[in-house]
């Protein structure tokens, strides 16, 4: 009886680990990119420039930040900027008064699961090219 319940565990982690990992792999790169116009990330941030705008360039953003920050912080940006973690305080550093800042600027609507996994998708894709 033990071993069955041994199997049993064992496949429920096997299905949970493929299932989590899985959400950004099966995400729409396209859908991303619409989002990203739709969302007008475009506004303040380039994604295939290495030049900032009001915000910093999200090139490399992929290769610079771990995906989880990068869900994190697309599904909400304030409180990740008060978490205020290593990845965040990293990120700040890209301008002198963001490293004291209280708020952060970006006005992103709340986003679903799948669309933060098809803006990670888009954001990837874009990021094959780049070398840092």
């Amino acid at each position: 009886m033990k071993k069955y319940v041994w199997e049993i565990v064992a496949l429920g982690i096997v299905v949970i680990v493929a299932v989590s990992g899985s959400t950004v792999a099966a995400s729409d790169v396209n859908n991303g990119k619409r989002l990203w116009k739709k969302a007008k990330c475009n506004t303040c941030h380039y994604y295939n420039k290495k030049k900032k705008k009001v915000g910093p360039t999200v090139m490399g953003v992929t290769k610079k930040r771990s995906e989880a920050w990068l869900v994190k912080w697309l599904k909400d940006p304030q409180g990740t900027w008060e978490e205020n973690d290593a990845e965040t305080q990293e990120m700040r550093k890209w301008k002198k008064r963001a490293i004291k800042a209280k708020r952060t600027k970006m006005k992103i609507k709340k986003l679903s699961d799948e669309q933060v996994a098809d803006l990670v998708a888009f954001l990837k894709a874009n990021d094959k090219e780049y070398t840092p």
